[in-house]
């Protein structure tokens, strides 16, 4: 646990609702071509590029998400110099994903992964969840012992709570 935050985070983009935009042709959202989420914490939130450690590796709807980017999530979080990762994901998938995430790494990881992600985009829509979610688990992952969660609408969850939401 690191409650002072003097470590860096990396956060893992893999598209989702919260890194989305709003496409009326097809009157749904759909994920930009390249993230959006370093500008925005630099231009609202103010969090120094020193203290988060941005790694894209897909803009996809997390219904699209494939197991072998899930294999690519677990690769990069456990090549990283960090123990602190912010997965975004789509809502969609995010607690099978994190399940999946969670059988890929290691029993012994001394890593903090907390996914998220939002039902309105972080652009164009106000109000949104997208900015609360994305910091809720920016400090989630500060402040959790190693292992795999979800940061959603204020709650901490872990993967295998999906079944206990109804």
């Amino acid at each position: 646990m690191n409650p002072t935050g003097n470590c860096k985070i990396q956060l893992v983009i893999t598209g989702g609702t919260i890194d989305s935009r709003y496409d009326t042709d097809k009157c749904t959202t759909v994920p930009h071509e390249k993230s959006v989420l370093d500008q925005f914490l630099d231009r609202y939130i103010g969090i120094e590029k020193e203290k988060i450690a941005f790694t894209e590796l897909c803009m996809k709807d997390s219904r699209e998400i494939t197991p072998e980017d899930i294999k690519s999530v677990s690769e990069t979080i456990m090549q990283s110099p960090y123990q602190q990762h912010v997965v975004t994901h789509g809502t969609f998938t995010m607690f099978s994903s994190a399940r999946h995430l969670q059988e890929l790494l290691p029993d012994n990881h001394n890593q903090v992964v907390v996914f998220t992600g939002s039902m309105i985009p972080l652009e164009g829509f106000s109000p949104n969840d997208a900015g609360f979610n994305l910091g809720s688990a920016i400090m989630a992952a500060q402040c959790l012992n190693p292992g795999v969660y979800i940061a959603f609408h204020g709650r901490v969850y872990r993967p295998e709570d999906m079944e206990n939401l109804h």
